[in-house]
């Protein structure tokens, strides 16, 4: 039964579910590092990837020398070695991998997780919420974020010991429209650019999110958590 634990912050969130102290934890898709940054804070040794080549060199620089270790790839190619990982972390990053490339980046996190007490760990935007409907007429993700959902229960829940499902929702909040232009028109990592997002249907989407504060949107999020990755599965990329 999926478990719903109401308005929360992402982070928050994880500290209720995963306790990183100690454990070396994959950021698989990290963006500009901030779940890389708050593991290493809450005691955690990080490894990240992030394959997108404009991001990857902003992070080589903001990342070097410090405790995350970083490497320009995809999560269907983690340099990591087998049964080397506590947990890996897809956050908010499953749904923008190649369809074709999902489950592969899927048995990649099995591989290099421990087994027996290794743990998945996938955040992902639900279809739905104001957020999404504001988002929608640049950036419709419906069917990469069914595809991630789908491949989930394929690919990752017959290979663990227990699963939870948790849902919650994010507030997302802005100033004024040419805040909300600026920060979604420059993500590096999407098809789209800030011709696409400042847009008259956009605007009027955004007016409906005024509020006394400036702008708010709900964006529904989910978490399926996977404990305990059954045996070592050598046979993982098999036919």
């Amino acid at each position: 039964m999926a478990e719903d634990l109401g308005l929360a912050e992402d982070i928050e969130v994880m500290d209720r579910l995963v306790d990183v102290a100690s454990k070396h934890a994959v950021d698989a898709g990290c963006g500009s590092g901030m779940l890389a940054r708050a593991l290493v804070k809450r005691g955690a040794r990080a490894t990240a990837f992030e394959p997108e080549p404009g991001q990857a060199e902003i992070n080589r620089q903001n990342l070097a020398g410090g405790a995350i270790e970083f490497h320009e790839t995809g999560a269907e190619a983690m340099p990591c070695a087998d049964a080397s990982i506590d947990v890996v972390f897809f956050s908010k990053s499953l749904h923008h991998v190649p369809t074709d490339l999902m489950e592969k980046a899927l048995q990649e996190a099995m591989r290099v997780l421990k087994s027996g007490s290794g743990m998945l760990y996938v955040l992902e935007p639900e279809v739905g919420g104001t957020h999404t409907e504001l988002m929608l007429p640049f950036h419709n993700e419906s069917a990469a974020r069914a595809a991630a959902r789908a491949i989930l229960k394929k690919v990752a829940e017959p290979c663990f010991d227990a699963a939870r499902e948790i849902h919650f929702h994010n507030r997302r909040s802005y100033e004024n429209y040419e805040t909300f232009v600026d920060q979604v028109g420059g993500y590096g990592f999407n098809a789209y650019d800030r011709s696409d997002v400042d847009t008259l249907v956009v605007k009027a989407l955004f007016e409906a999110g005024r509020c006394d504060e400036g702008y708010r949107f709900e964006q529904p999020m989910r978490v399926n958590l996977f404990k305990g990755l059954r045996g070592r599965r050598h046979d993982l990329t098999a036919p």
